[in-house]
């Protein structure tokens, strides 16, 4: 006979959860075979979950992505433009020459760990921000100032406002630990700067000029998902319209790759001895994948030479995109991304996923496009609609207070071939667990590294 498990958990503060309906309780019963009951007693409301030891894991599973998925408040998104502009200072969308193989839609992607897709961008002409020559006019200074002080944070801002725009990430942060408390699986933030460059597309008259006014009130179009759009603005009682513009991020700087020996010297960075690929190390695999309720997961792999296999080493749920945060250079040098997200990691061992990762490896397979799993290799398993990601080359150089990854990662989805570079920096303090207690120190950090990666760029092209 099946040992019955059965737990309780407080969601009084979750409303998402605390306002299930019969409908979706039944529909989850059904679909887990666990018995899950919602009660309300004395202005506290509890969940308890009950079934053998698979059915109480998928209905936790099931609850827990539908807190992560519906309970979040929108991603932050910001556009900043670098250096100090004033309202007459002209801004031009200028062509981006350079060749474009692989691109990140949305930005992230960095290392093998994160939750985007690289995908091919096809052949549409892109374009970088480039501020013009400074106008020595001062005339409508003051209306500048005062338009920016009649708005909050908007999706497109200048760097005079990123202490706004970080107030906010710092409110999402403590409002995603908060909303977590309701399941004692800790989730897990994962803050990472990403070296590239902002590339616009689907611009109407992209030759035309336009000032800080007009960069205030650009509206993000949805073609790739993900951003929102942004409310006209009013001042001085006239109405703005919108202009629309669509959004990417290049990954990579083969400026930085190639002088990257000046930064280097000038910050202390040495290589982590152990970051060299041998032909004996497998390195690392990612897997996205899509389950039968649509959610997206993520498992990592390291090779176990003691038993000879590939293990799982996180099998992270509930992937949620917290901030995108762009700081936008003005110029043919890179732009810098802050990407935070979340997941939470349960146990994989005796989990269905294990099996179907020792079921895939148990049959014999060789080494194919320099990957040891392809994404057609689980098409009869549970990890639906794979997507294989597999770090082939990789170096990683710390110093003090920061380090610095420089890494190439190969991509398998649905049997297309993608490579992209990656330079990531990342905080030394980002290695601790982000929670409650240390969330000022944290936003901290964040500020320590916009201004560190602005110093490095400086550095960088004054060094040429």
């Amino acid at each position: 006979m099946s040992i019955i498990n059965e737990e309780s958990f407080d969601i009084t503060k979750c409303r998402r959860l605390s306002q299930f309906s019969e409908k979706i309780i039944r529909q989850y019963e059904t679909s887990t075979g666990a018995s899950i009951n919602v009660t309300t007693e004395q202005n506290a409301t509890k969940l308890t979950i009950s079934g053998n030891s698979s059915q109480f894991r998928k209905a936790k599973v099931l609850i827990r992505d539908s807190l992560e998925s519906s309970s979040f408040i929108p991603t932050v998104y910001y556009y900043i433009l670098a250096g100090s502009v004033s309202n007459n200072d002209k801004l031009r969308f200028v062509k981006f020459d350079e060749e474009i193989i692989d691109i990140n839609d949305d930005g992230g992607g960095g290392d093998d760990d994160d939750d985007d897709s690289l995908e091919d961008s096809g052949r549409e002409t892109r374009y970088f921000v480039e501020f013009l020559q400074k106008n020595n006019e001062t005339d409508g200074d003051d209306d500048a100032e005062n338009f920016l002080d009649l708005i909050t944070p908007c999706h497109f801002n200048i760097s005079s406002k990123i202490d706004d725009c970080l107030e906010r990430l710092c409110l999402k942060v403590k409002t995603t630990i908060k909303r977590s408390f309701a399941f004692p699986d800790k989730i897990i933030f994962k803050p990472e700067l990403y070296f590239g460059k902002v590339l616009y597309f689907d611009i109407i008259n992209p030759g035309d000029t336009f000032v800080l006014q007009e960069w205030y009130r650009f509206n993000i179009l949805s073609k790739h998902g993900g951003s929102e759009s942004i409310d006209d603005y009013s001042f001085n009682g006239e109405l703005y319209n919108n202009r629309t513009v669509n959004t990417e991020f290049l990954q990579g700087s083969t400026q930085i790759e190639e002088n990257f020996r000046i930064l280097q010297q000038k910050f202390g960075f040495k290589l982590e001895s152990d970051q060299f690929f041998h032909e004996q190390n497998k390195g690392k695999i990612s897997i996205f994948y899509t389950t039968e309720f649509k959610r997206r997961r993520k498992i990592k792999l390291h090779w176990s030479e003691l038993e000879n296999k590939w293990k799982i080493i996180i099998n992270a749920h509930g992937l949620n995109r917290l901030a995108n945060i762009d700081i936008i250079s003005g110029s043919k040098e890179p732009d810098f991304r802050l990407s935070l997200k979340t997941f939470y990691d349960l146990p994989p061992e005796g989990s269905e996923i294990e099996e179907a990762i020792n079921k895939v490896q148990s049959r014999t397979f060789s080494k194919k496009n320099n990957m040891w799993f392809e994404s057609e290799d689980f098409n009869d398993t549970l990890i639906k609609k794979a997507v294989v990601r597999q770090v082939i080359e990789k170096k990683r150089y710390k110093n003090e207070k920061f380090s610095i990854t420089i890494s190439k990662v190969k991509q398998d989805k649905e049997g297309k071939i993608t490579i992209q570079n990656f330079i990531i920096l990342k905080h030394l303090f980002w290695k601790q667990n982000i929670c409650l207690d240390n969330v000022d120190e944290f936003m901290k950090s964040v500020t320590e590294t916009f201004h560190y990666a602005q110093e490095l760029m400086n550095t960088r092209f004054d060094s040429i």
